[in-house]
């Protein structure tokens, strides 16, 4: 369920992160997604998958202690994580609010993946240089938060 006026509390908390500096383990691309479940949800549904961590290397020790922790295969990829807590939906048109993944071939992408949020037209993604607003493309992946 959603809680009452979840697109606005998601708009804020877009406008509270877009210009906050990247920081690994406080404000990257899976805290922010977990973010966008919980303002919007009241949820925590992602929190187990954070952590503390603070650069790509200690994210990657961090990732795969997680994995190792939560009884995961360890090939496990960061889409099996997302879609054992949401549900994954096949539609060229997801909600506003949906989560979605990218796969990023960033120099520090940890998970081969970069997270984000869908909105109106276009998905907002967080990379290290910052929040970024993009088109969304045939191979993004999305998943409900209701």
């Amino acid at each position: 369920a959603m809680i009452p006026n979840h697109d606005i509390e998601l708009a804020k908390y877009i406008d509270e992160c877009r210009n906050k500096p990247f920081a690994w383990g406080s404000h990257d691309c899976l805290t922010f997604a977990a973010g966008c479940v919980y303002v919007q949800t009241g949820r925590a549904t992602l929190s187990d998958m954070l952590g503390d961590y603070t650069c790509p290397m200690s994210a990657l020790i961090h990732a795969r202690r997680r994995i190792k922790q939560l009884d995961y295969p360890s090939d496990v990829s960061i889409t099996d994580a997302l879609d054992e807590r949401l549900n994954r939906v096949e539609t060229p048109y997801p909600a506003r609010g949906s989560i979605t993944a990218r796969r990023s071939d960033q120099q520090h992408s940890v998970t081969g993946y970069a997270l984000g949020v869908c909105l109106r037209r276009h998905s907002a993604f967080l990379y290290e240089t910052g929040m970024v607003f993009l088109d969304r493309e045939p191979d993004d992946l999305y998943w409900s938060v209701e």
